[in-house]
């Protein structure tokens, strides 16, 4: 085989014949219900829907993609206008920057950093972040995360990168602090990291809305995000807000910062976007960001070939419409919060259990126990191998990210089946 293989030593996974709605078809002739919306969280509206591929198909008739720097796609200006039609932040422009969620933090960055050189600020090269994140794999990405695996990296990486304590209300609390208590001690350590560094050398400070992928699905406190804000304001510092993982209607509101009403000056998404139907990201700004460009450099000094490629603003189109509903967003609300309560009534009292958390149908379900790691993987692997479900359970939490057109009857299958083995493989673990 010629594949360069990410898990080399590893043997070869299923080949999967064809997929449609939430279940997986694999040569070998399994049928699998996936709860992990192609196991890196984007197909949430499954696989084959019927209106993004004749989107697909209608675009494809006419062009597959053209440089959208150069000429206009009718496509482009429908989806931005969309994009910010439901937002409660206040942000008015979209860039199309390329296909990965990855390319969009480094776009929202450079976007940043250009703003401040533009306004005069020379000195603001610096972004700051929190422990236990991971905003995407290329290197400026990469060097604002601490994702274990990939810390040997950290040599070749800009220096100009400082950490904070993640934020994370169920672990960092004090003793008989209140949440607001929290939030705003939480909050005064980006601005102690500020003062440390220098206002006049901090560019931004990027942030996940809620706590995604390394850690599972844990909320900010109220008030966080706003009392970041007025910090950042303070320093003329940009928030940029990382949601590749929880955007587009994913955590019950189009953009989950919503939840926390706060308006920050970027706000950068991926994978969800058009939801695996094409590879396309984008950075949500604000007016004032373009003008500042505008009228210094008069250019935007980031391109990408196939940015706003054509057939995925045609496929994140079709996906965004069906997100962009008030039923939609309000079902994947009464969704979330049955499996999340459901979850918590069954297991509960168990000792393992540590809490259900999250937003919309983004949350996990933290467990306690020895060799924990073990414990996940073991009752994933039971899951697939007797029920062919398909679950993220490792190091300590199950990890439900599921399509967001989950029918009532696979959540009973899914809930029903996670609940039975959970408790039976405790039961005997050691």
């Amino acid at each position: 085989m010629n594949t360069f293989r990410v898990f080399p030593n590893e043997s070869l996974p299923e080949i999967v014949d064809y997929a449609e709605g939430n279940y997986i078809y694999t040569k070998s002739g399994k049928k699998i219900l996936d709860t992990t919306a192609g196991g890196s969280c984007h197909a949430i509206v499954g696989w084959s829907e019927p209106s993004v591929i004749a989107a697909i198909q209608k675009q494809l008739s006419k062009f597959t993609h053209v440089d959208y720097k150069i000429w206009r796609d009718e496509n482009i200006e429908k989806l931005s206008n969309l994009l910010v039609s439901r937002a409660d932040h206040g942000l008015d422009k979209v860039y199309f920057c390329g296909n990965s969620g990855s390319e969009a933090c480094e776009a929202a960055m450079k976007m940043s950093y250009q703003v401040h050189q533009d306004s005069g600020n020379l000195e603001k090269i610096w972004f700051i972040s929190h422990t236990e994140s991971y905003h995407g794999a290329t290197s400026d990405a990469l060097a604002l995360g601490q994702r274990p695996n990939l810390e040997f990296y950290r040599k070749m990486l800009s220096p100009f990168r400082s950490l904070i304590p993640m934020h994370h209300p169920y672990k960092m609390r004090a003793e008989g602090e209140s949440l607001d208590e929290y939030a705003r001690r939480s909050a005064s350590m980006l601005e102690e990291k500020i003062l440390e560094i220098g206002p006049e050398k901090v560019c931004a400070y990027v942030g996940e809305t809620i706590m995604g992928g390394l850690i599972g699905d844990v909320p900010p406190a109220p008030g966080y995000w706003r009392y970041v804000k007025q910090i950042c304001d303070k320093y003329d510092v940009h928030l940029i807000l990382d949601e590749v993982y929880c955007g587009t209607g994913t955590s019950g509101k189009i953009y989950c910062c919503d939840w926390d009403e706060v308006q920050p000056d970027f706000i950068f998404i991926g994978k969800t976007l058009a939801a695996g139907y094409g590879a396309i990201s984008a950075v949500i700004t604000s007016s004032k960001v373009q003008n500042i460009i505008a009228e210094k450099q008069g250019r935007l000094q980031h391109t990408t070939t196939f940015q706003g490629h054509s057939l995925g603003v045609a496929a994140a189109l079709s996906v965004q419409t069906l997100f962009h509903n008030d039923d939609f967003l309000a079902n994947v609300n009464s969704n979330g919060k049955f499996m999340r309560e459901t979850l918590e009534r069954q297991l509960g009292d168990h000792p393992f259990f540590v809490n259900v958390r999250g937003r919309g149908m983004r949350f996990s379900l933290e467990y306690k126990c020895v060799n924990q790691n073990e414990f996940g993987m073991a009752l994933a692997s039971k899951i697939l191998e007797e029920h062919n479900i398909f679950t993220s359970i490792k190091w300590h939490r199950a990890n439900f990210t599921p399509s967001l057109s989950l029918t009532e009857k696979q959540i009973d299958l899914i809930l029903g089946v996670f609940i039975k083995e959970f408790k039976n493989l405790s039961s005997n673990w050691k």
